[in-house]
């Protein structure tokens, strides 16, 4: 049942516009006229406090207010900012529930939408139950189309912290969390650089960074033009019970070109997902990832490809030749002389050397110069738009947990490592006490639980950012510091960790099943047994569940699992009636106290095992 309120507020309404300006975005007495933020210059980022005035964002209008039943009961309040396109929703807790409030907030954000008739001013239902749920209410801002930056979610935060004040009652400091995914994750670092007393921690996921280039694009287009015929034979090869070598089966201009494409810090676990991967998964890349567009910022590039020396077009090399005969099949027009020549655009824009960006450095002769030619015109960056102009240069201010993944594609993981290391440049040994790295295994770009085919590949990250904003909210309200950081290694820019929860660290729970070189014999009508141990590591609680895909379809069903605790043993029995070779998968599922009736921050991770079934 919903009883609406359906009261609307305006400046008039409330008060004259200074007012509210100094009664809701303040805490300078009455009689003070609070601060403009600063901004140095037209195009640099603007230094925004608990205090100053935003002027785009001055008049904060109230459209309604509705007291709501589901997903659980809450309060909330809706509004917009007079003269801008930008909306906002406040989800508190319902009357009822108001001593669950704990005294902080958790703010989602995104620039984007992508099907019409949403908005990111909207919270999903998640986002609500876990903001509810954690003792805080929750904030959402945007619009229909595109939010760029992190100032209109600063002002509506700062909004949002006095009718939360009203709401609740007293006087008790409010702390707020800052988080959201790829596009967002530049809008969270934006404003961590640049926000000062408006949100305590922060949690990007999927990082994306400025990078210089679309080279993780554009090495998976490369990618699906040379290697799309080899695809299976890659993801069997490093499947469990494969061979382990993906070159295995490939000619020499398929190696060279796999091999390009991982130095570009593409990972390697994601041929395990190669439809998503080469751009053919439909639900994410309905164009595909090329096309036979020109590039306007570089119209003559195109001939240069085909025509001029030290390019790919014109290279003796296997891959130079591959090239070559890929266009004859397609047909040689302009359109596809523009499709193949931009899917090797990274090899010609190279930033300058020492900027950190491992995978490129491949294309750089031992004295750091480039190997090949190099484009004049460098492509359009969009991190400053969507970041609101953010230097990246790590001067982070409050709490940061980043929540990547290790089979994404799209933002790359190195690139944490690459961010990871300006925030210990600008910070140094402060760094410590401040940020933290959390890789998940078997996660890839998306923060929707994975179907089908996937989901035998893929757990839902999502626990991972809840259960860090959980502990960002510890570590800043309490002192309580965050679990320690993922240990990883890099080799050839690939992101690779430890298959053992007490050296890995981080929070996600490690499972292992037993097998002899990845495969397990079984007959057809007969019971083969199937063991896995499952572990936490430090901080990262208790297996809860196990689940078992048998077919390898993405369907799980529950398996059986002890009481609650840090080191779990897991067997199952199955019953084949088919022959044929079957990847089994099993997968846990952690909670931080071993609540089994938990709903948020639940720590996932999956193993497989291949079984070869004979009659």
């Amino acid at each position: 049942m919903k009883r609406s309120i359906r009261r609307r507020f305006t400046p008039v309404a409330l008060g004259a516009a200074a007012a509210i300006v100094v009664g809701l975005l303040s805490a300078a007495p009455a009689s003070a006229a609070p601060p403009d933020c600063v901004q140095s210059a037209p195009n640099a980022p603007m230094q925004i406090t608990a205090d100053c005035i935003d002027p785009q964002f001055t008049q904060p209008v109230i459209d309604s207010e509705t007291d709501e039943t589901l997903p659980v009961p809450h309060h909330r309040v809706s509004g917009h900012f007079e003269g801008t396109n930008i909306k906002f929703n406040i989800y508190l807790h319902a009357q009822a529930d108001k001593a669950k409030w704990d005294g902080r907030f958790f703010q989602y954000t995104y620039p984007t939408v992508f099907v019409a008739g949403a908005s990111t001013a909207v919270a999903s239902d998640r986002a609500i139950g876990f903001a509810l749920a954690s003792g805080g209410y929750a904030v959402h801002a945007g619009n229909g189309s595109v939010s760029l930056g992190y100032r209109y979610s600063a002002a509506a935060a700062k909004f949002a912290k006095t009718l939360a004040a009203k709401y609740y009652g007293g006087d008790r400091q409010i702390f707020g969390y800052l988080y959201g995914p790829s596009g967002g994750s530049y809008q969270v670092i934006g404003a961590a650089e640049n926000t000062e007393g408006i949100w305590q921690g922060y949690v990007p996921m999927v990082q994306g960074v400025p990078q210089p280039s679309s080279y993780n694009f554009e090495g998976r287009s490369a990618a699906e033009l040379i290697l799309s015929g080899k695809a299976a034979q890659i993801r069997d090869a490093i499947l469990p019970g494969g061979s382990g070598n993906p070159y295995a089966t490939l000619d020499p201009a398929e190696r060279a070109m796999l091999k390009e494409m991982l130095a570009l810090g593409i990972p390697l676990k994601a041929w395990e997902n190669a439809d998503y991967l080469l751009g053919y998964d439909a639900k994410y890349y309905g164009a595909g990832l090329a096309s036979d567009d020109p590039l306007a910022y570089d119209p003559t590039y195109v001939d240069d490809f085909w025509n001029s020396p030290g390019y790919l077009g014109t290279e003796n090399s296997p891959l130079g030749q591959r090239v070559r005969e890929r266009l004859a099949e397609m047909g040689d027009t302009i359109g596809h002389r523009w499709n193949i020549a931009k899917r090797f655009a990274y090899r010609y824009q190279l930033p300058p050397a020492g900027q950190g960006w491992i995978g490129l450095d491949q294309f750089r002769n031992p004295d750091g110069t480039p190997i090949y030619p190099q484009r004049p015109v460098g492509e359009p960056s969009f991190a400053p738009v969507v970041s609101g102009n953010a230097a990246f240069d790590g001067s982070i201010n409050g709490k940061v947990i980043v929540v990547s993944n290790l089979y994404d594609s799209d933002a790359l993981p190195w690139h944490t490592d690459w961010y990871r290391h300006r925030v210990e440049a600008s910070l140094g040994g402060a760094a410590a006490d401040s940020y933290r790295v959390y890789f998940t295994d078997h996660a890839d770009h998306q923060d929707e639980a994975p179907t089908g085919l996937r989901a035998s590949t893929l757990v839902n990250y999502y626990g991972m950012v809840e259960q860090a904003l959980r502990d960002v909210a510890q570590w800043a309200e309490h002192g309580v510091p965050a679990p320690a950081s993922t240990r990883y290694s890099i080799k050839d820019t690939q992101i690779s960790v430890s298959p053992f929860s007490l050296i890995r660290q981080g929070i996600q729970p490690t499972v292992d099943i037993v097998s002899l070189g990845g495969t397990i014999k079984a007959k057809v009508g007969k019971p083969v047994t199937i063991v896995a141990t499952a572990r936490t590591p430090l901080g990262g609680g208790k297996i809860i569940a196990a689940e078992w895909d048998y077919e390898g379809e993405g369907t799980f069903v529950p398996g059986l699992a002890g009481k609650p605790q840090k080191i779990e043993a897991i067997t199952t029995k199955y019953t084949f009636t088919q022959p044929g070779t079957y990847v089994v998968s099993v997968k846990v599922t952690a909670e931080r106290d071993g609540n089994v009736n938990a709903k948020y921050a639940l720590l996932q991770n999956i193993d497989r095992v291949r079984v070869v079934v004979t009659k």
